[in-house]
């Protein structure tokens, strides 16, 4: 064996397993919902603005009343067993994109192309990493590799009873580097280490994978004894332990302690986005990203990150969380993405583009994350609403977007967005925003 082989095989050729999605593919969003509220309305909002697909909002109208369970049991009960559902009974193609998200603190701030295509990438990436580590060779005959994705957070959502086994949680690529500082004076212990663990905010895969995910997850929850209390009423614990399932038995197949044969039981191609290239989850990270604007020549308004001299849109955020890592420009992705109005057919004097438009931005990873995830600080969705791109011009937009605004139910009714959100809410929703 030459030098840089693996233990699996030389190194050669061998085209690596990937599913690429192609531009155009059917994009559904499945929001776990069972009922509106301002928040929700946000969520859709940031939806039909950007030209995403109506949502449909899983366990709509289901009263959720189990007082063992937080929630009543909704969390479970929209974001797992009305998932199963919807994805069983969807009018979708197998390879179909489905995307569920939460409904009630995700907002979208960048178009569905550049979604699928940070997904394409995403992917191709994690499965050159895993080559090599085990080898083209064997990925390809054993068929692993990444085809579902999770957000990224610091901690480990546990099972109650017996702990979450996240151990078998592999370090993040490349990120360690980026984190540094003193705990003493850090917001919390998670900040000087970079998001490692899986984070159920979002998933996102074609419909025949992640709906065999999700039928797994059921089959989990069905089986464990007194699972109201062993989970809590989450989901979360569930999709952890599948995804220590499955990077437990790689590491063992790494080390040639099981036979080359994986169980299908426990390999489900599941990654996590750790540079919040799709989303940016808030919690233990509020400190890290801010709302910045890019302008043509490159000025993001920081003049040097390492010797701590901040303009003052930066001069909250926390030096030890980590090192500043800012782009130099609008990354070409969104900057060749859909025109921000577009959609809603209006021309602004100043025909603005994504330079000009405020952008939630990692400072960490430097990546202008298409979904925010406000699964830390809650009362940020109200304190930051008017500082996503649309608001101040979201009531015009809304008046003009192309075809109806609203949502399905995973029943296949149609909810309309005066149903949806009533008129008593337009004050937090437009308020900011009259034009």
């Amino acid at each position: 064996m030459q030098q840089g082989d693996t233990i699996f095989d030389a190194f050669d050729n061998t085209e690596l397993p990937f599913t690429y999605i192609e531009a155009g593919t059917k994009l559904h969003v499945l929001v776990p919902a069972s009922r509106s509220n301002p928040n929700l309305c946000k969520t859709t909002l940031s939806l039909q603005l950007l030209g995403y697909p109506a949502p449909t909002f899983m366990g709509w109208d289901e009263r959720f009343l189990d007082e063992h369970q937080v929630d009543g049991g909704a969390r479970i009960g929209t974001k797992l067993v009305h998932a199963v559902h919807s994805v069983l009974k969807a009018p979708a193609h197998d390879d179909d994109l489905v995307l569920i998200a939460d409904g009630y603190d995700t907002w979208f701030q960048l178009p569905p192309e550049v979604l699928v295509a940070r997904y394409n990438a995403m992917n191709q990436a994690a499965n050159e990493r895993l080559a090599l580590k085990a080898g083209k060779r064997a990925v390809k005959s054993l068929k692993i590799g990444q085809k579902i994705v999770f957000g990224a957070r610091r901690s480990c959502d546990s099972m109650r009873v017996h702990g979450a086994p996240c151990q078998s949680t592999p370090e993040p690529p490349a990120a360690r580097q980026w984190y540094t500082g003193d705990n003493s004076i850090s917001n919390t212990q998670y900040n000087v280490n970079p998001p490692r663990f899986l984070d159920s905010g979002y998933i996102m895969g074609r419909m025949i994978d992640v709906r065999a995910l999700l039928v797994r997850a059921m089959e989990i929850l069905e089986s464990t004894a007194h699972s109201d209390i062993v989970y809590d009423g989450s989901a979360q614990p569930i999709f952890n332990r599948i995804y220590s399932d499955q990077e437990h038995q790689r590491n063992r197949w790494y080390h040639r302690v099981l036979p080359a044969v994986l169980s299908r039981k426990a390999e489900f191609g599941l990654g996590i986005d750790y540079f919040s290239e799709l989303s940016h989850s808030t919690s233990d990270a509020e400190k890290n990203a801010k709302y910045l604007t890019y302008t043509s020549d490159g000025d993001v308004g920081v003049a040097d990150p390492r010797s701590g001299l901040l303009q003052p849109q930066l001069a909250d955020h926390y030096l030890s969380d980590c090192v500043l890592n800012l782009p130099s420009a609008l990354p070409t992705d969104v900057a060749a993405s859909t025109p921000p109005f577009i959609n809603a057919n209006i021309t602004l004097p100043s025909d603005q583009g994504w330079n000009d438009l405020p952008l939630l931005t990692n400072l960490c990873t430097g990546t202008i994350p298409v979904l925010i995830h406000h699964n830390g600080d809650k009362a940020a969705r109200e304190s930051t609403w008017e500082n996503i791109w649309f608001a101040p011009h979201a009531r015009e937009m809304l008046g003009k977007i192309t075809g109806a605004a609203g949502g399905w139910t995973d029943t296949r009714k149609w909810v309309e967005w005066e149903e949806l959100c009533p008129k008593e809410w337009e004050g937090e929703l437009f308020g900011a925003g009259e034009t």
